[in-house]
């Protein structure tokens, strides 16, 4: 099977797997009927009796998705480190919208005054995890959502998140939405022959790249580029001589923070005697993301599209007819699309039952 016909599985795959598309009828608003029972990522059966109107975020990339959905204003509290969009920087500023403390570092004391009807609880921070007993035992509601280590992990946390604040609708359009955009992707880098080879790292000093079973490397698979660390899982540590030897292509970085400018990084690696040596440093093919578009590539969230766009054009800027900045922070948003150019017949949604496709996420309504 050939990489192009690898990726139309896979972005197919994500489709069915993601339960494109709840069609309900619905006379309020877009909520459905309740109460709701959902099974979490943890395997607890979470009810909301009633449509949650105040919810609590205890991880960015779940802010993010409870306001593409639209539910932006039912939120009452946010760890320190949600800034997007930017209503919930200005929310907090203004004492709108208060804060549980840091994503590694929950308060539950901030959770309990929250007064929240449904809480986010991510699967993949420890430390979350550890409140559930605690919370449980104030009676009070949390729901945990999965760690978000494939596009399918996303879809899955948009779809519950959907469904215990009983707006299916709206998580249906989101995913919709999402997968339009993909597949207008897929469509402009389909003629595409040549894969270039890659590393994408989040750290320098050392070096830390994205291996396989990592949400990044299915970015680089759907924006049609070859992981030269794919044989390698999660995060591994790798040393200059190992890069040099393998010599990608591209080199893409993702931190949000820089001790230096990204420019300045750029000037270092020419001027560095290992670093110069490397096919990507001498081909101007190195790009450096910070602030907000880091944020696309490190939070499973519904902005996962976003990167996949930048990764494309970066790799493949004579299908899209653009050439990419090498340093690119907040303004990211001026190089991607908002998917409005798609249109609809070209894209084959399927509406068939929400529980008939969204096998892993079980729901009950009574």
């Amino acid at each position: 099977m050939d990489r192009k016909m690898i990726i139309a599985v896979l972005l197919a795959l994500i489709i069915v797997s993601a339960g494109i598309l709840i069609v309900l009828n619905n006379d309020n608003g877009g909520e459905t009927a309740g109460p709701m029972v959902v099974l979490d990522a943890k395997g607890r059966n979470v009810t909301t009796p009633e449509a949650p109107a105040r919810i609590v975020s205890c991880s960015p990339s779940l802010t993010e998705i409870v306001y593409a959905m639209g539910l932006g204003d039912r939120l009452v509290a946010v760890t320190d480190y949600c800034d997007w969009p930017a209503d919930v920087t200005a929310r907090k500023g203004n004492g709108s919208l208060a804060t549980i403390g840091g994503y590694f570092t929950p308060s539950i004391e901030a959770i309990v005054q929250a007064d929240g009807d449904i809480i986010l609880v991510d699967q993949g921070v420890q430390a979350q995890l550890d409140m559930l007993p605690q919370i449980e035992d104030l009676q009070l509601n949390a729901i945990v959502l999965y760690k978000g280590l494939t596009f399918e992990e996303v879809y899955q946390n948009i779809a519950m998140i959907g469904e215990i604040c009983w707006q299916d609708e709206n998580a249906a359009q989101l995913i919709a939405s999402m997968q339009d955009r993909l597949a207008a992707i897929q469509d402009t880098i389909g003629a595409v022959t040549e894969e270039p080879s890659m590393v994408f790292a989040v750290w320098l000093e050392p070096i830390y790249l994205s291996g396989n079973g990592t949400f990044s490397n299915e970015m680089m698979t759907m924006a049609m580029g070859e992981n030269v660390y794919s044989d390698m899982t999660s995060w591994p540590e790798i040393g200059i001589e190992s890069l040099l030897e393998r010599d990608p292509d591209y080199i893409l970085v993702s931190m949000m923070y820089l001790s230096t400018p990204g420019e300045d990084i750029l000037a270092d690696m020419k001027n560095d005697t290992l670093w110069s040596a490397l096919s990507a440093v001498q081909n101007d093919h190195v790009y450096i993301f910070t602030g907000q578009c880091d944020s696309v590539f490190t939070r499973p969230g519904p902005r996962f599209v976003d990167g996949i766009e930048l990764m494309a054009k970066i790799l493949h800027s004579a299908a899209f007819n653009v050439t990419m900045p090498h340093v690119i922070a907040d303004d990211y948003v001026d190089w991607v699309s908002d998917g409005s150019s798609t249109d609809a017949h070209d894209i084959e949604v399927s509406t068939i039952s929400y529980l008939d496709i969204m096998a892993q996420v079980e729901v009950r309504r009574f």
